[in-house]
């Protein structure tokens, strides 16, 4: 394990603030350029993040590859993301996305990433969530996706540093590196030509979530602290799953239209209870089983209310599998965040609106809208992991003579130097989790103003108590900047919740949805 003092400064000309998919393979772009890269992995190589979830069999990648690539079929692609964005996405961000989806793809597979196979030995195409194409393509789940990037990475040949980053160095208005927490608590001060955000999303701010809980928007906390714009944070993908066992899985949309499959307690079908309607009941199935996010762009949103009150008022709304399947129990259905469509505002060489500072992947905004087409956020990872490294290295490259300004630290940064390795006691986990009791009540599928005001008044509440404990040495320095960006993530999507006072896609305004419903019906 590397070792460093307690205040050490080292020198890079890109560093990488992430190690999933779009980290590493920005790493690699930049190396590939003459780049001396750094790489900050928050939990460890492919311990953390959404690519190497455990909660998922494999990922899809949407794309277009040989013959394929046709100025119709481009422009079919392009059309699919820009409808289904719902006027939210970046144009020219989902045109690179659709144009380079192919080369992408193919660096993939000469890398060794195996991709699900016909028995003709055709590559198996599914339709992504919202889409009506054939256009994606699944990883194989018996290949291991870690061992493929981990080479990849290893052939980047960048140097690998297991912490976080506590702030961005912002000197003139351009980004030069970051302050970075090891895992043994130094810090260090990290100078570098070139930074590149790939932390993922946020999605572990909610309690109930298909993330690791590491993944609680670091990414957008930073940027945010040190300027960046950032947009669409209220458009989060939430998922029906189901608990069992302590564990968590994603609810079986295809059984949706079997008759109570979706009970309360007391064995009332819950459809049948909210939608008497027979022909609008069946309606709202067929389009949920379309897409596993909830959204309110078609009548299925009905499903999703239809639980989400259910659980607001403490009442248990349980799946209940087929009879003639074996091992199939009464499970207890769940709204799980899953991931972000919203971050960092990027241009077209992904990098933000602070000069030197770069974003790829989930943290990154534009190439998506309101809702994301399913396997566009991998393709992503890919397009815009790809650019922004080798942007990066163009940037380096370019400042190689120019010596790094002198760096002065926060308020922050000066505590966790004097503090830091001195074993600072830790906090009780309790300011953890009410921050994502309140936001899983609040900012889930049901929103209304006076539920997100409150929201951000426990949210401003739990700032306080971290700045006390702090000053009063009650915690470390990783536990801070952790609960730090946790708490300021979760104000961004409360106040992006609040401004945006209609529904649209994934954000559902309770309060406002009685406008729409008279809207509808022509009043």
């Amino acid at each position: 394990m590397l070792r460093f003092g307690i205040m050490e400064t080292v020198e890079t000309d890109v560093l990488v603030i992430g190690a999933g998919a779009a980290g590493i393979r920005a790493a690699l772009a930049a190396s590939e350029r003459g780049s001396k890269v750094v790489v900050v992995a928050k939990g460890g190589l492919t311990h953390c993040g959404s690519t190497f979830s455990p909660l998922s069999e494999g990922w899809g990648f949407q794309a277009l590859i040989g013959a394929e690539r046709t100025e119709a079929n481009l422009e079919a692609f392009f059309d699919d993301i820009v409808r289904v964005g719902l006027g939210r996405c970046n144009e020219g961000l989902a045109r690179l996305l659709v144009e380079e989806s192919g080369p992408r793809f193919e660096d993939l597979v000469a890398h060794g990433l195996e991709f699900r196979k016909d028995s003709q030995g055709r590559y198996l195409r599914v339709r992504g969530c919202f889409s009506d194409h054939e256009r994606a393509f699944v990883t194989d789940p018996s290949r291991s996706m870690k061992g493929v990037f981990g080479r990849i990475l290893e052939r980047s040949r960048a140097l690998l540093i297991t912490g976080c980053a506590a702030e961005l160095i912002v000197e003139d208005g351009n980004c030069w590196g970051a302050w970075i927490l090891t895992q043994g608590e130094e810090l260090l001060r990290m100078r570098a030509r070139a930074t590149i955000l790939a932390t993922g999303g946020g999605a572990g701010i909610f309690r109930d979530n298909l993330v690791s809980d590491g993944q609680i928007g670091d990414g957008y906390a930073l940027a945010h602290r040190a300027g960046a714009e950032l947009r669409n944070l209220e458009f989060v993908q939430f998922m029906l799953g189901l608990t069992e066992n302590g564990g968590r899985r994603f609810l079986p949309l295809s059984d949706l239209d079997r008759a109570g499959v979706l009970t309360d307690y007391e064995g009332n079908d819950l459809l049948e209870l909210t939608m008497p309607n027979p022909r609008a009941r069946a309606e709202a199935v067929r389009q949920r089983q379309k897409h596993a996010p909830f959204s309110s762009r078609d009548e299925s949103y009905l499903i999703d209310v239809a639980v989400a009150r259910s659980l607001k008022g403490r009442k248990e709304i349980f799946w209940r599998g087929d009879p003639g399947r074996r091992g199939q129990e009464m499970c207890r259905v769940r709204h799980f965040a899953h991931a972000f469509n919203g971050g960092i505002e990027i241009d077209e060489r992904a990098e933000s609106t602070i000069p030197g500072l770069f974003a790829a992947g989930e943290v990154a905004a534009g190439p998506h809208g309101a809702d994301r087409i399913g396997g566009c956020m991998m393709t992503a990872t890919q397009v815009f992991g790809e650019r922004a490294g080798r942007e990066a290295a163009r940037r380096a490259m370019s400042l190689k003579d120019v010596s790094f300004p002198d760096s002065v630290a926060g308020g922050d940064i000066e505590w966790a130097k004097r503090t830091a390795g001195m074993g600072t006691a830790k906090p009780p986990r309790a300011i953890g989790s009410g921050i994502r009791e309140a936001v899983n009540r609040y900012s889930m599928v049901l929103r209304s103003k006076k539920g997100l005001e409150r929201c951000g008044e426990i949210l401003h509440d739990s700032q306080q108590e971290l700045t006390r404990m702090r000053r009063a040495g009650q915690i470390s320095p990783g536990r801070f900047f952790e609960m730090r960006n946790m708490i300021l993530t979760a104000m961004l999507v409360t106040e992006a919740a609040l401004d945006r006072d209609r529904s649209l896609g994934p954000h559902f305004r309770e309060d406002t949805a009685m406008i729409r419903e008279k809207e509808r019906a022509g009043l």
